[in-house]
């Protein structure tokens, strides 16, 4: 017995020594914390191990506890964050499979974590399983709200993404075009919310060729936007782009050319230049339009004003990078720099003639200031 005794007093002993020299544990709420301010600051290895080590934790305790989920879900978007998508997957489907456990496998807000696995699906391009899991999203949304809800609009419009990303056009517009039947039903044929979609049938149908299609959906969605923003607004430049493109398409030269003038226009309105890099497009656009019907006069009227644009562009970076030298005092480097810009603003052109004059004058003052080398002579050499 005393032996017996004396082993159980030095185990006490020694449970009370480790006692004094383990660490506590860290309290789950501050390991949450501090994950969330590494998270916001960008930083997210540091919030995946914060969440990780709060996970570890969590995972010894009882299986219905809440605070389970909420790590989980911190973990899933610390991981998303920085581009680790399966890991991301991996930490959601314990998440989901939490919620099914304890809420039951028709939870409403299960659908919302589903449709994050979707998104990770294609972040990974993996294109049919995001295709599967979408089956089970229409499946949650028929059983909560029926056949004829926005959010199954929503998702036949989800369908169609993931089929235009795989390369499936055909299956991408028949998914499109249900997608915008039923929200029309619901919300009427001019509700903003259609043009997104119409937006994307619209693009899908001109790379089919299916001009006509095409025309029709741009259409569609020029009204719904002059209906917003009238005629001028910035937002109408895609469908003003693509429904002269289906036209052009077509040949339909009389109907495109007002809208590739008004997409110029429109491009000006925007950025408020009429040399900014986005209306040399526009006139390259113009230039293709007119050398299709062999209207070679103004097609070179258009191609020369889009170059003349990056001409003006690049004399202008260059002025920069000069006036830089010379803020550094490297006059000297300066000086070729906007010779080099001068030489690129030939020949003469409305668009930049005014810029080159205020180059050559900067030039010229400059080579006043800046002394040429001159040649040494050699000493002659003694006799």
């Amino acid at each position: 017995m005393p032996r017996i005794a004396l082993f159980l007093l030095m185990a006490a002993t020694c449970l009370i020594a480790q006692d004094q020299t383990t660490p506590p544990l860290p309290a789950i709420p501050d390991l949450i914390k501090t994950g969330h301010a590494s998270y916001m600051k960008g930083d997210y290895e540091a919030a995946r191990q914060s969440f990780q080590q709060a996970w570890d934790i969590v995972r010894m305790g009882p299986m219905d506890d809440p605070v389970r989920y909420d790590i989980l879900k911190r973990l899933v978007s610390a991981r998303a964050a920085a581009g680790e998508f399966a890991d991301a997957d991996d930490f959601l489907q314990l998440a989901i499979s939490w919620r099914e456990q304890n809420l039951g496998m028709n939870d409403p807000k299960i659908v919302d974590d589903v449709l994050l696995s979707v998104g990770f699906a294609r972040a990974m391009k993996d294109f049919d399983k995001a295709l599967g899991v979408m089956s089970r999203v229409l499946t949650l949304h028929r059983m909560a709200a029926g056949l004829e809800s926005i959010a199954i609009a929503d998702d036949l419009s989800r369908v169609g993404q993931i089929h235009a990303e795989k390369g499936n056009k055909e299956a991408a517009i028949s998914s499109f075009n249900n997608a915008l039947d039923l929200r029309a039903r619901i919300l009427g044929p001019l509700d903003p919310s259609l043009v997104y979609d119409l937006d994307r049938l619209g693009g899908l149908q001109i790379a089919s060729r299916a001009y006509a299609d095409a025309e029709a959906t741009y259409r569609h969605a020029l009204v719904i936007r002059e209906t917003l923003y009238g005629k001028k607004h910035a937002d109408l430049i895609a469908t003003v782009d693509g429904l002269g493109y289906a036209l052009f398409g077509q040949k339909k030269y009389a109907a495109a050319e007002p809208l590739y003038l008004r997409l110029l226009d429109l491009w000006k309105a925007s950025v408020g230049s009429e040399t900014h890099p986005m209306v040399a497009m526009a006139y390259d656009k113009i230039a293709i339009f007119y050398g299709a019907q062999k209207k070679w006069d103004q097609a070179e009227e258009a191609t020369t004003r889009a170059n003349a644009i990056r001409a003006f562009q690049l004399a202008d970076g260059l002025s920069g990078e000069a006036s830089q030298r010379m803020e550094e005092g490297k006059l000297a480097e300066a000086l070729p720099i906007y010779e080099r810009a001068i030489k690129i603003l030939d020949p003469p052109n409305p668009v930049y003639d005014s810029e080159r004059a205020d180059l050559e004058n900067m030039a010229n003052e400059l080579k006043k200031v800046v002394k040429k080398p001159t040649t040494q002579v050699p000493p002659p050499r003694k006799k």
